[in-house]
């Protein structure tokens, strides 16, 4: 982290901050928070993202915490002088619209799995990209605002399933920084309700079609689902005593959607699923949760008995991540 640096790159010119498609809370957090950061240093700032803002806790965050963030359809074309910064993830990522405008920052969290160039990097591990952010304002000695405060603190909280999973020190150290600029009880508001009654239709379908192989279990949501129950449900599962790897997916217009988690040290989320899938689709993620998507155009790939080729794929991989360790 060099923050002097970043300010340098950035003074005179528009700054322009993408998170991943289809962002969750701490991509949002994240990237709201390192909006308000640079503009207290006077840069103009449009934070923006592709695709849909459908998980329900970043449409609340939009409304409690007054974020700006603008769809990619409705931004203007980037010049030369504009600055493109991407936030929780990184350039080359399968989930991130390339521009024409070179992506010259990156500050993120996530493992590398495309090196790239940039002008500024500040990609640490982390349980969470808001704590990163975090960071930035205690170093310049900048006290946040209610909103962003609030904002950081529950994107911190979401991504490491309120503080039991991937937590570092820096995660402490800037929970410990962060709360006592927050509202409590608009955090609390925000933390409530993130369930409503038709979803749990789509916990039924899961719980019907779930089956298990060893401690590894597959479940198909039979209809289409937003991609924050998919994970919600993942999580659930990962939470049976039965189980140490989940895999939870459904099929949408947009493609099949997966949600993937592990317990075990030796199967790292992110690479099974990107094994796993990548020669069809996309994926990638931490240690212990990733996601990804098979898009429509190949799902001939998965043949005449999906959940089977789907099973199996992942069985595969998971297989040989095994063999890995014990080979080595």
């Amino acid at each position: 982290m060099n923050i002097n640096k970043l300010l340098s790159l950035c003074k005179g010119k528009r700054i322009y901050i993408q998170t991943h498609n289809f962002p969750d809370p701490d991509a949002l957090a994240s990237g709201h928070g390192l909006k308000r950061f640079l503009e207290s240093f006077g840069n103009e700032c449009v934070l923006f993202y592709d695709g849909l803002l459908d998980k329900r806790a970043c449409k609340k965050m939009i409304d409690f915490f007054h974020i700006d963030a603008t769809p990619l359809s409705l931004l203007p074309e980037l010049d030369d002088n504009d600055f493109l910064i991407c936030v929780d993830s990184q350039k080359y990522a399968a989930n991130v619209t390339p521009l024409k405008k070179e992506i010259s920052a990156c500050i993120d969290h996530h493992p590398t799995f495309i090196p790239a160039e940039y002008v500024y990097k500040d990609i640490r591990t982390t349980g969470s990209c808001s704590s990163i952010i975090a960071e930035y304002f205690k170093e310049a000695k900048i006290e946040p605002d209610t909103d962003t405060a609030n904002a950081l603190l529950y994107g911190m909280k979401i991504d490491t399933r309120q503080f039991s999973r991937g937590v570092t020190d820096l995660d402490i150290d800037m929970f410990r920084f962060i709360n006592g600029y927050c509202d409590e009880n608009v955090l609390r508001k925000i933390s409530g309700n993130t369930i409503f009654f038709d979803d749990l239709k789509a916990y039924s379908s899961a719980l019907e079609t779930i089956q298990i192989y060893g401690t590894t279990g597959f479940a198909e949501i039979e209809f289409p689902c937003s991609n924050d129950i998919i994970a919600m449900i993942s999580d659930f599962f990962l939470s049976l005593e039965e189980l140490e790897l989940c895999v939870v997916y459904s099929r949408r217009s947009d493609g099949i959607k997966f949600s993937v988690r592990s317990k075990l040290p030796e199967i790292h989320a992110g690479n099974w699923i990107k094994s796993a899938i990548g020669q069809i689709g996309s994926g990638g993620g931490h240690a212990y949760m990733a996601g990804g998507v098979i898009p429509p155009e190949n799902f001939f790939a998965l043949g005449q008995y999906p959940q089977e080729t789907i099973r199996n794929i992942f069985l595969k991989a998971e297989l040989e991540m095994k063999n890995s360790i014990k080979n080595t």
